[in-house]
This record gives C-alpha cells, structure tokens and sequence, in this order.
C-alpha cells in the first residue's frame, strides 16, 4: 500500500505557528520589558527571519508552478469565471511575492549588518 507523503501545507502551517511563538515571547510586558535582552538576541533572530525570506521566492516558484501544472492537465476548474484568468492571476501575484520576498531579503540583510556591531552594555556596572 503506498502512502501519501505530508502534506507540503502542514509545513507553511508549522512556520505560521512558529512566528506567531515568536510575536508572544517577544511581546515587551511590565514584567517582561526586555524579551530580547541583549543584542546578540536581536541579531540572531533577524539572522532567522533572512534564513526564512531568502527560502520564500523558491516556495513561491513552486507553488506557481505546481498550479500551472494542474491548469495545463485539465485539473482546474473555477467556481465562476475563466479558470486560465483566476490561475494567471494568482501565478503573477506569486511572482510579485517572489520579488517582495527579495526586497524583504535584502532590507534584513541590511539590518543583519547594522545589528552585528551591536553589543550589550550594563549601564549599572560603569556607574559602579
């Protein structure tokens, strides 16, 4: 008997988790005012979400292409409409996101490089 692979999804849906962990541990409280208490923390996690950006065009192309593929087999219908228009349409938005996920790359690669000099400093130790 043979067995479908994971479903790809369950993935996007992990790493959709995965960030939303981050957004609550690192949400600053009264009693948490510093979730990422040094900047090697900072650095790190920008290192992460470069990881995570320059991986998305690839997923996106796939994506696209996978589509295109079930359209090109005759294994797309629509709901309403023209199904060549609504599978064109999300394979260019696909493509816009391709681009974005570039330009979200390069910007974190900048902020990687800005936060790399960065060091913690305990202001209470120096007035000692």
């Amino acid at each position: 008997m043979s067995r479908r692979p994971v479903d790809p999804v369950v993935y996007l849906q992990e790493a959709a988790e995965a960030i939303r962990k981050y957004n609550h541990a690192t949400y600053a409280t009264t009693h948490n005012p510093h979730p990422l208490p040094y900047p090697g923390e900072a650095y790190r996690a920008i290192a992460a979400f470069k990881a995570l950006a320059e991986r998305l065009p690839q997923a996106f192309e796939h994506t696209g292409n996978a589509l295109d593929s079930l359209a090109d087999t005759g294994h797309v219908m629509a709901t309403h409409g023209d199904v060549d228009h609504h599978v064109s349409a999300a394979i260019n938005a696909l493509t816009d996101a391709e681009d974005l996920a570039r330009s979200l790359t390069t910007a974190l690669e900048r902020a990687h490089s800005a936060t790399g000099v960065l060091g913690y400093t305990d202001l209470d130790t120096e007035s000692e």
